[in-house]
């Protein structure tokens, strides 16, 4: 709690209620683009520079950081009427600056805070003995989730239910347990003893989707989105984080990955998002296999195009990297086959709004 009053900007729910609709329609996969989820952004410069370490340790710091963030947001979301769209900019709160694996400092592991970087996590143990003697921890007691929770409180009692906040990163299973169990040695258990390593990644799903739940039970304006960022509003699912997929093969990944990301999935109703970073191309046709999947994130730059497309047009999913202006020969050739959305920068807001409604024109007058 705070006794601070902070300045909270007006967020233009109206803009936000009519945005919603536009964004619900992709992901129920309407892929018409008419109108098209687009969102905008020109280059600024915060006066406050949001440093991980620190707004993870001062929550006034924190809470100046990401007002500033908002009021950037709104300014964007705010051209929606000269662009003649509801735009896909949502201003809100999130907790990236925990990190991707706070929940692991239940179960035992450590948070590491260094200047400039993002948290990292020493894991918990070594063996799978210790993963076997592994059991649920208090969700509300242990690790660093109770600090986050009083974040949580902090943040509402800052902003008066005013801003639209996210729940802290959870990225997927794999990458909480392997934040618990080192993971090089978790990864040779999967060969020495599996019933070590689904008993570990079993009991942090059950522990994954209880903890959203908790937080959104605390979130005083909560975004109605089981994902840790708010943009691109996600009106259904949750999305799955699995940065350790690239470490085995496709076969051990159905086998030992797949069926705790479909629970998560079906808990949600679907999975709208996978994320890996970097190139995952090699795993498309099992990630399409999930249970209620919609969607994707891989960059062209760094995986097989024909097989981004092929695998989403077998699934009739959703490409989630945003396509620019420049890349309209690429969207004629997949529009109403998958679902696209779209980013353009300009050099300020006026060439922001300018491109933006120029792509707009551009869209229409290739239908």
């Amino acid at each position: 709690m705070t006794d601070k009053r902070y300045e909270i900007p007006k967020t233009p729910w109206d803009l936000i209620a009519k945005q919603r609709m536009v964004i619900s329609r992709l992901w129920d996969r309407d892929y018409s683009l008419d109108p098209p989820v687009v969102s905008l952004d020109w280059p600024w410069q915060p006066t406050v520079e949001g440093e991980p370490k620190r707004m993870v340790e001062d929550a006034d710091f924190d809470v100046q950081v990401q007002l500033e963030r908002v009021r950037h947001d709104i300014e964007r979301l705010e051209c929606s009427g000269e662009v003649g769209i509801p735009l896909a900019n949502v201003p809100s709160f999130d907790m990236i600056h925990f990190g991707t694996g706070p929940l692991s400092t239940a179960f035992g592991s450590q948070i590491i805070l260094r200047e400039g970087m993002q948290p990292a996590f020493e894991p918990a143990f070594h063996t799978a003995d210790e993963a076997r003697r592994l059991r649920k921890p208090d969700l509300f007691r242990d690790g660093i989730l109770p600090d986050i929770l009083k974040r949580i409180e902090y943040y509402n009692d800052a902003t008066q239910g005013n801003v639209i906040l996210t729940p802290c990163d959870t990225a997927g299973p794999w990458s909480i347990a392997t934040s618990i169990w080192h993971y090089e040695d978790m990864l040779e258990a999967i060969l020495t003893d599996p019933d070590a390593v689904h008993h570990v990644v079993s009991l942090v799903a059950d522990c994954m989707i209880e903890w959203y739940t908790i937080q959104e039970a605390y979130i005083g304006r909560w975004g109605r989105t089981h994902t840790s960022f708010s943009w691109p509003y996600q009106s259904r699912g949750t999305i799955v984080a699995d940065d350790c997929m690239v470490s085995v093969s496709p076969a051990i990944w159905e086998e030992f990955f797949l069926p705790y990301n479909n629970r998560i999935s079906r808990e949600y109703g679907s999975l709208t998002h996978y994320h890996c970073c970097m190139g995952y191309d090699t795993y498309f046709e099992s990630l399409i296999k999930t249970d209620g999947f919609i969607g994707f994130d891989p960059t062209k730059e760094y995986n097989d195009m024909d097989k981004i497309e092929a695998a989403l047009v077998k699934a009739k999913g959703i490409w989630i990297q945003p396509l620019s202006p420049d890349d309209i020969n690429l969207i004629n050739r997949l529009r109403g086959r998958i679902g696209m959305h779209f980013a353009v920068r300009g050099d300020d807001r006026q060439d922001a709004i300018d491109r933006t409604r120029a792509f707009l024109a551009l869209l229409d007058g290739t239908r």
